[in-house]
């Protein structure tokens, strides 16, 4: 683990809950058991890396819950790139590969738009044999209800709510809890059967790996069946837009198809707020619980967000290409303890969650690791020079005890940043501007990649900068067939 030095005087303070949004209580009956113990007074913290600094103002989102290199002399990544220097009323940093697209004839035959994370409602149905997790008191019958977003007058007993919110392994992949049904959009009707597909957004709780389920869990064949017949039926291409979490869902549907059915069928992608190397703040959704939600309900949230698959597909990458993390960028620090990208595996163990270890080893090697470039005109708008957590620290030592899946974490953490890899808020610079990975392979092909970052743009499904306002509404024109003056 890396090991460099502290500076003397250094201090850290817990972040403030300034910028931080509660989106609605849930229930606050949970039984999840026993508290963390005092961190051990003998143990010596290890330094952390000389590129952290305390961040008071991070306002991180945790789990995103929506409702609605150069190294230097410690090996430490030093940012090179000139985004530092672009603040300003307006600045931004537009990067493109020099293939432009003057026009695209009379525009797309439909947008297909992957909103942002859990934004998405999910309804829920199922009958089974037996309760699942050896919850007793949960019903073995229930008809179609409201499972997301949670509403407390529905929800039921939220013991029961987490058991069908979570995901199971099977087969080396997902499935939903036994007899259990879950689509996308509003619930049938009392009694109704499953509804015939329609893409009505993506179940959020997944990545690119899905449980096959039913045509809503699976969604990718389901949907590229409906876009070819789009296609087939108007003569004009679709286009596929993206926000959030979004951005990665659709990325991982994209590549889940092969480059000459993209390019076939795909008439560009573009991307707002986009999450392609991950973030940090889902990191803290298992490490201790998402930042929106407050007293038991943050307990329960925790619980289930060490086993939705969507968690732990956006822990950051290890590596040393374009949004990923080296073996010397401490993520998380313990009482005694440093973890980097390269030991997240250990970092679960330690925490006592095997099940959430098999998940990550499912989602660890998707699309997302790989982000080969789509090779289709793609369309980026991203934000930096917000203060975005880097990294966290703890004051305990983890274990099953303290950590583990049936209890709920009480030391909360210390928020830490990067300063040069401030992003939008949620996610750091290195993974909103990881898309440029894709330039040289888009201009040799032919296609466009235009990537651009706004400085303080906050991270959401429309733009907050006038700039990337104004860029965003000229390229839709664009696309739509439409005058599209300036770009």
């Amino acid at each position: 683990h890396s090991r460099s030095s502290r500076t003397e005087g250094d201090s850290v303070t817990s972040p403030g809950s300034s910028g931080s949004r509660t989106k609605g209580d849930m229930a606050t009956v949970l039984l999840l058991g026993a508290v963390v113990g005092a961190a051990d007074p003998t143990t010596t913290a290890p330094p952390y890396d000389t590129g952290l600094s305390p961040c008071p103002e991070c306002a991180g989102t945790g789990w995103e819950i929506t409702i609605h290199p150069n190294p230097g002399a410690t090996g430490e990544r030093q940012q090179t790139s000139p985004e530092s220097a672009l603040s300003g009323t307006n600045a931004s940093r537009v990067l493109d590969n020099g293939v432009e697209r003057e026009s695209y004839g009379a525009g797309y035959s439909a947008l297909i738009a992957f909103s942002g994370y859990s934004s998405v409602p999910l309804c829920t149905k199922y009958n089974r044999t037996k309760p699942i997790n050896g919850h007793a008191m949960c019903p073995l019958t229930r008809d179609w209800y409201k499972m997301w977003p949670p509403d407390q007058a529905t929800m039921g007993n939220p013991l029961c709510w987490g058991d069908d919110m979570m995901s199971y392994i099977k087969n080396g992949g997902y499935s939903a809890a036994e007899g259990t049904t879950t689509i996308t959009g509003g619930c049938p009707n009392a009694g109704s059967p499953e509804p015939p597909f329609k893409f009505n957004g993506y179940d959020f709780r997944y990545g690119g790996i899905r449980p096959q389920d039913n045509p809503y869990a699976s969604l990718y064949p389901a949907l590229a069946q409906s876009i070819e017949d789009t296609v087939a039926k108007t003569g004009k291409k679709v286009a596929v837009r993206g926000c959030s979490g979004g951005t990665i869902n659709g990325y991982a549907f994209l590549m889940s198809q092969t480059k000459e059915w993209r390019q076939k069928h795909i008439m560009a992608f573009v991307a707002i707020a986009p999450v392609w190397g991950g973030t940090i703040s889902s990191m803290k959704s298992i490490l201790y619980g998402p930042d929106q939600a407050k007293g038991d309900s943050r307990c329960l949230y925790r619980a289930v967000s060490t086993l939705l698959p969507s968690v732990l597909w956006m822990w950051p990458h290890p590596g040393e290409g374009a949004g990923e993390w080296n073996k010397t960028e401490v993520l998380v620090q313990s009482a005694s303890k440093n973890y980097t990208a390269y030991d997240l595996d250990e970092l679960l163990t330690d925490l006592g969650l095997p099940e959430s270890q098999k998940i990550y080893d499912i989602e660890k090697h998707d699309y997302l690791d790989r982000f080969e470039p789509p090779m289709i005109d793609t369309y980026v708008f991203y934000g930096y020079g917000l203060a975005t957590e880097a990294g966290f620290k703890f004051k305990h030592n983890f274990s099953k005890e303290t950590d583990g899946p049936l209890v709920c974490p009480t030391d909360p953490p210390v928020a830490l940043k990067r300063t040069w890899d401030d992003g939008d808020i949620t996610a750091p610079l290195r993974s909103t501007a990881r898309a440029q990975a894709w330039a040289e392979a888009h201009a040799r092909g032919g296609y466009v990649l235009r990537n651009a970052g706004y400085y303080q743009q906050h991270h959401g499904c429309d733009c907050t900068t006038d700039k990337c306002k104004q860029d965003y509404a000229c390229i839709l024109n664009k696309l739509q067939g439409k005058d599209h003056v300036g770009c």
